[in-house]
């Protein structure tokens, strides 16, 4: 009797493993490259369909603008928030002065210099060399004026690739969704 009610608990004890294992929960950042691909593709079907008419804009902060990176063939879309009082864009060995929010595609925040919708006049923005960014920065933002505020959906190719940042602390494969103000060009 007692080698039943042994080999009973056991077939249990396996069945509640196994039960167990087929229910874990997957994870935050699973098939990771594919979803941020999809992403992307979703913004480009939205592009497309506002060229073409299908998806009527009524309100301009919703239109979508496309900029070619060509390092690597790849489509940066924009979205223009807010425009600036500026006269002159960057160049693409500019040295600027922005304000940023780096999120995933799944609204993850990454890094910021700013924590409201917008940034204000106590934010701190962050300079950099528009040729020392990644190519997702330095090709749109080279369209921008000073004052311009802008959403940039990133297809991981023109962001960080498979790789994870200089820190590490990145998702690989991730498309990235930044919020951009242009505070100013800081040298020419």
């Amino acid at each position: 009797m007692s080698k039943k009610i042994y080999l009973f608990s056991l077939v249990l004890l396996a069945l509640v493993f196994t039960a167990c294992s087929e229910t874990e929960e997957v994870g935050r950042y699973d098939n990771w490259q594919a979803r941020s691909d999809a992403f992307i593709d979703s913004i480009a079907n939205v592009y497309v369909g506002q060229q073409n008419g299908s998806i009527p804009v009524t309100d301009e902060k919703e239109r979508l603008y496309a900029f070619p990176d060509p390092t690597n063939n790849q489509t940066i879309y924009v979205k223009k928030i807010k425009k600036g009082e500026g006269k002159e864009s960057p160049k693409y060995t500019s040295t600027v002065s922005a304000h940023y929010r780096m999120s995933y595609f799944n609204g993850d925040v990454v890094q910021q210099n700013f924590t409201g919708a917008e940034p204000t006049e106590f934010d701190s923005p962050a300079e950099f060399s528009l040729d020392g960014v990644i190519s997702g920065w330095s090709y749109t933002l080279v369209e921008m004026k000073a004052g311009d505020f802008w959403t940039l959906y990133i297809p991981y190719q023109s962001g960080y690739a498979s790789g994870t940042g200089n820190d590490g602390s990145l998702q690989a494969y991730s498309a990235l969704v930044y919020n951009v103000k242009l505070d100013k060009i800081v040298e020419r």
